[in-house]
Parts: structure tokens; sequence; C-alpha cells
């Protein structure tokens, strides 16, 4: 009697749709092992969730854009700029759903966490944030072109070009008490995770 494969094809379809998974989570357990190293974290133009008791960021600038240049899958989003950002107990997550269910699951959650996180030269693109919020020395309104500091250098990181005329706001420090966003895609020049705690589950138990 031949033997079932049913059990072999599950498996083998299983592993395709946790590709991108395993992609991103061996990219970041490089980064732990190394210390801070670049890092980009984006899964074909699905949101995906970050929040962290606190968030303090410096040198911010943010306007508005969309994930991709104008087309039927493009989405508004807030880019967000930080030189520099800080996050107490970080949880990054990502419900990626399954081309078919197991034990009447149909989604699989990866969820990355940090006790004490930290970046440089951060992008983000930016869905939706909620959160307590300070800013301290906040301009709002300004020309997304002329988000410049004193000295005339570019504010935040290098954003690539910023369209004139687009409405700007710049800060030099953000603090966000219950951080609650939901982005796109985030870059960063350097990101540092200490004590990174990776895990998967299938009860849709994501960060928040």
């Amino acid at each position: 009697m031949a033997k079932s494969k049913a059990g072999r094809t599950r498996w083998k379809r299983f592993g395709v749709a946790l590709v991108p998974g395993v992609v991103i989570i061996s990219g970041l357990t490089a980064a732990a092992a190394n210390g801070a190293v670049p890092m980009s974290f984006a899964i074909s133009g699905t949101a995906f969730k970050v929040s962290a008791d606190k968030m303090v960021a410096e040198d911010v600038v943010q306007y508005g854009g969309l994930t991709q240049k104008v087309g039927p899958n493009s989405k508004p989003i807030i880019l967000s700029g930080f030189k520099s950002a800080t996050f107490d107990k970080l949880c990054q997550s990502v419900r990626v759903p399954l081309p078919f269910s197991i034990g009447g699951k149909d989604a699989v959650v990866m969820v990355i966490k940090s006790g004490s996180a930290s970046a440089d030269d951060m992008i983000a693109d930016l869905a939706q944030m909620t959160g307590n919020a300070t800013f301290e020395g906040v301009d709002i309104g300004v020309d997304a072109a002329q988000t410049k500091n004193a000295d005339g250098s570019l504010r935040g990181p290098d954003m690539g070009p910023r369209p004139p005329g687009g409405f700007a706001q710049q800060v030099d420090k953000v603090t966000v008490v219950n951080a609650r966003q939901t982005v796109y895609a985030v870059s960063a020049a350097t990101f540092r995770l200490p004590d990174l705690d990776i895990g998967v589950n299938f009860d849709n138990k994501e960060c928040f």
C-alpha cells in the first residue's frame, strides 16, 4: 500500500508560508549576536504592530507620504524619521495569514521583544500611533523640504527627497508613554536589541 503524502505536503506548505518570517528572524538573531547592525523590517506592504512602555525619540521629522509610488496598492502614511530613539519593553508583531487552516487556525503571529532597545537613523512608515506624548521644541506646519536645523543641515536621518510644499513637523524630542503603533515598514542604520526574545503562535497574540 502506498504511503500517504498528505502530511508531507501540509508541512511543505507551512514552510513556504513561514519563509518571510524565517528571513526576518534570522536577520534579527544575527543582529542580537553582533550587538548592532543595519536593519530593515517589512513584509510585502503588510501592516504590523510595534509597542513600547516608553519611547523617546530625538531630532524628529514627520510628513505625509505613500507606501510606494501612486498605484492601486498605495497607502497613506506618516513618514517619520528619528535621528535616535530608545524603547522600554519593545514589542513588534506581525500576523501572517496561512494559505490553509491548521486545527482551525488560519494565521501565524511572529513576535519580537526586547527589554530596552535603541536605534540610530530610524525611518518608519507610520499608519497610526496612540499614547501619551510630550513634545519638546516642536515646529508644526513646516514645509517638508525645509525641515532643517539651525545650521542649515537636514533634520533627522536621510529620508530621500522631501516634497516641497508638503505639510511637516519637526521636533527636538518626543516622549511617548504606552506607545502603540501600526506601521508598514521600519529601517534603521543601527538597531540594538539586547535580551532578544523571538516567538511564534497560532493564537492571534500580538503586541496589542
